[in-house]
């Protein structure tokens, strides 16, 4: 049994202890008997009844995470917070708010209409003082309802932002970037920013890399010799294959791509970077290396006994 587990039945026998401690004759209906509550002074009563309270809350919402969250959302990816986790933090606070009304009702003996009176009153002064972060808040509650991503995913915003999805709290969304860092991006700007999944519906990506050549080639032996090399390369998919077409023809060279599809969009830039190198060296070491684009200098020596022709326009 894993250690919260058992801290979360210990908490429960404890609780189960003091309420048997802090009961008293109103709470049985009028029951004149002996009660272990008729020993404390009733302020010791009140403190133990307020912890009661908020432990009964601490038992609900660590239950919640250890036999329902955890199951049906996971722990998220690599050990890393779960995309779901704003849902369960708001619900969580959803039944501590119920447990301070609680308490204040049944503890310090306050009307109900007075306490949610109060509230209301609270709620309007906050969300005044918080209304970008409110806005970033329900942005987030709408991005984990529709769920566009989630933890794990790579995702690309308004094409320039790229990286992997680590968690969305309750202002922002923590995306780790290629280069290892960790950046935090407002839900609002997520929620109105044109977002790429790289994830869904598949793992697998399409990527191209450029290969130009001059003329004279043979087409089919140029598209064989590219996909021939792009499956040696780890991380290049022999299914779906490599696709090999001319792209683009140019005074001094044609333009052809190399589709490839992979499954780890983590890796796309080492993939590209290997499938580039592996296509270079292809072509280095076969005929079709005379076909690799170059500039070539050809230098003249000239005679010096001859004699040199006057430029136009000039006077000989």
């Amino acid at each position: 049994m894993r250690a919260e587990t058992r801290r979360f039945f210990w908490s429960i026998l404890v609780q189960v202890l003091v309420v048997a401690a802090i009961l008293r004759p109103d709470d049985l209906g009028g029951y004149q008997g002996f009660l272990p509550s008729q020993l404390l002074h009733d302020k010791i009563v009140d403190g133990l009844a307020i912890a009661w309270w908020y432990a009964l809350a601490w038992n609900i919402t660590s239950g919640l995470e250890l036999f329902l969250w955890s199951r049906i959302f996971g722990s998220g990816a690599g050990g890393m917070p779960r995309q779901r986790k704003l849902l369960t933090d708001m619900l969580n606070i959803i039944i501590y708010v119920l447990t301070t009304a609680t308490v204040a009702v049944h503890v310090f003996k306050q009307p109900v209409t007075g306490v949610f009176a109060t509230s209301g009153i609270v709620a309007i002064v906050i969300g005044l003082a918080l209304q970008n972060t409110l806005s970033d808040l329900f942005a987030g509650l709408a991005l984990n309802f529709e769920r566009p991503f989630k933890a794990g995913d790579w995702v690309t915003l308004d094409g320039n932002v790229q990286g992997m999805v680590l968690v969305t709290n309750w202002r922002a969304t923590h995306i780790r970037t290629r280069t290892g860092d960790d950046m935090v991006v407002p839900n609002a700007t997520i929620a109105k920013a044109r977002l790429t999944n790289h994830m869904v519906p598949s793992k697998n990506h399409l990527a191209n890399i450029e290969v130009p050549l001059i003329y004279g080639f043979d087409a089919a032996e140029i598209e064989d010799l590219l996909k021939t090399t792009a499956v040696t390369v780890p991380g290049v998919l022999s299914d779906p294959g490599p696709i090999v077409l001319m792209h683009e023809m140019r005074n001094d060279v044609v333009i052809w791509r190399l589709y490839f599809f992979i499954n780890e969009f983590a890796r796309l830039v080492i993939i590209r970077g290997q499938l580039a190198q592996a296509v270079y060296t292809a072509f280095r070491s076969g005929p079709a290396g005379a076909f690799l684009p170059r500039n070539e200098i050809w230098l003249h020596k000239a005679d010096p006994t001859a004699p040199t022709k006057p430029v136009s326009g000039e006077i000989a």
